[in-house]
């Protein structure tokens, strides 16, 4: 039966300490015990990395753990598990323990052809002499088998970086059963919003603003006085129109007599302040320009201006003209262009990814909200829009970039994980159908094949075999570590013992 070594499970164990213990071990059969509960060997990925490393060194691993759910995940992932340890079989050797002295000696007396030892006759002392007999040349075989050289040859695997391309058709109504042949379904998103730009205006216009005030006089050639309310309207022959600030009384004509006969009239006069009725320079005027009187008064009453009024005033003021409402809506076209892809972003669910690329604006009406002819100093435009675009499930995508990272992997390599880093993705076409070009890398390592490296160095000198182990490109650094001084790789695989460390 093959040898077989027993690894206890520590109760600080770790699974990268696990795994080393394996590698080291000399036997091809591994047993390893626990009689407690083991949590680092409760997770799939660390019975996974276990009997992954263990094919790798072409050891049969078997678990003797009493805990059930090490065992139900043992088995699901095909690792051997026994219920107790079978100490009683030969070859059992437990924690490496030394070769045994039996095989090694069956094997010296067939490599030396040694004559095989005279019968003695059935007696207590020939029995005695056939076992000195047989321990001496058992410890002969251990010896040789000690002594003979032997060789570890430590190969760190290359780990580079694998960048790779590839092409494929996305589109809306694509069905995801064709990821793998890079037919990849879009998910159509869409948005409606409006959006407000708001600009200075440049028009201006001259516009009132003090009305201009004087005095007025009125004037009575009736027999009676006559009040003149608050807000009578006085006028040019033009039509420019004038109210009085205050009311007054005018008061009658008055008669002379002289030794009672009348000799001359006096008509009553009373003076108050008009102001125009529209702001601005439009309300100066010369002298005895106003010269009416608006309603029933005038039938009694004459009104006059002895002096011209000065005190209107104009000013400029801000107002929308046309050409700032085309103004105001190309502006607000244009921002829609630098903020479209923002606004997708934030239509992203999670899981996908957007392609910029394919982002469709449509542009609606636009509404001035100061109408042409406003005074204002700004003038507001709301632009109506719609967004259309599609997202590409990252599952999906990194499904089919695995597919390709296999099928362009170089020779003797694997990837270390299934991580894969996107470093462009360019779309060209529309949201029917697009051709999408993907340029990814992931961390691949090299693959040792343990028969082909001992083919290629066996019997070579060390120099030699390290210079061969250099054209290999999986292979990264090499190390040689012996006792024996040993300057030429042993003919034997048995003397040889490859260790390719885990990478971290």
């Amino acid at each position: 039966m093959a040898r077989t070594d027993v690894i206890p499970v520590e109760k600080d164990e770790t699974i990268q300490g696990l795994i080393k213990k394996v590698r080291d071990c000399l036997s091809a059969r591994v047993i390893i015990f626990s009689d407690t509960r083991v949590s680092f060997l409760r997770n799939e990925i660390n019975l996974r990395l276990l009997k992954y490393y263990s094919e790798e060194e072409d050891k049969e691993i078997i678990l003797v753990i009493k805990d059930r759910t090490v065992k139900r995940l043992a088995k699901r992932l095909g690792i051997q598990v026994d219920e107790r340890l079978q100490q009683e079989e030969p070859g059992f050797y437990q924690n490496q323990l030394p070769i045994q002295l039996e095989e090694l000696a069956t094997e010296a007396l067939s490599a030396g052809e040694e004559e095989p030892p005279p019968v003695l006759p059935h007696s207590s002392g020939g029995r005695l002499l056939i076992a000195l007999v047989f321990t001496f040349f058992s410890l002969v075989a251990a010896a040789y088998f000690l002594l003979r050289p032997k060789i570890n040859i430590i190969i760190h695997p290359t780990s580079k970086e694998h960048v790779f391309s590839t092409r494929g058709t996305v589109g809306i109504g694509f069905n995801e059963r064709e990821t793998l042949k890079g037919v990849l379904p879009l998910k159509l998103v869409e948005k409606e919003d409006e959006l407000t730009v708001s600009i200075s205006t440049t028009g201006r216009k001259r516009v009132g603003y003090l009305a201009a005030k004087g005095m007025v006089i009125f004037i009575n050639s009736g027999n009676n006085p006559i009040i003149v309310p608050k807000g009578t309207v006085v006028s040019t022959k033009g039509g420019l129109s004038f109210i009085t600030n205050k009311p007054v009384v005018v008061p009658k004509k008055n008669t002379k007599y002289e030794m009672g006969v009348p000799t001359g009239e006096t008509y009553g006069q009373a003076e108050v302040e008009v102001e125009a009725t529209e702001k601005g320079t439009s309300g100066n005027i010369e002298k005895q320009m106003i010269s009416k009187i608006e309603g029933h008064l005038a039938n009694t009453l004459h009104v006059v201006n002895f002096k011209s009024f000065t005190s209107g005033e104009d000013k400029f003021v801000p107002v929308v003209e046309e050409k700032d409402i085309l103004r105001a809506e190309e502006e607000a076209k244009r921002q829609l262009e630098l903020r479209a892809e923002e606004e997708v972003r934030g239509m992203v669910e999670e899981g996908y990814m957007l392609l910029p690329e394919l982002i469709q604006t449509e542009v609606g009406k636009t509404r001035p909200e100061q109408p042409l002819g406003t005074e204002s100093s700004i003038v507001s435009v709301k632009l109506s829009y719609k967004l259309r675009t599609a997202l590409l499930n990252k599952t999906h995508l990194y499904k089919w970039l695995e597919h390709n990272l296999y099928q362009t992997l170089p020779a003797g390599f694997l990837p270390v994980s299934n991580e894969i880093s996107c470093r462009g993705i360019k779309v060209n076409g529309n949201l029917k159908q697009a051709e999408i070009s993907v340029l990814a890398v992931a961390k691949v390592r090299g693959k040792i094949d343990r028969q082909k490296v001992f083919r290629a160095v066996a019997g070579k000198p060390l120099l030699q075999a390290k210079e061969i182990l250099a054209t290999f490109p999986e292979i990264g650094v090499v190390e040689f570590s012996t006792n024996n001084r040993v300057e030429r790789i042993p003919n034997q695989i048995f003397q040889v013992r490859l260790i390719i460390p885990s990478e971290k």
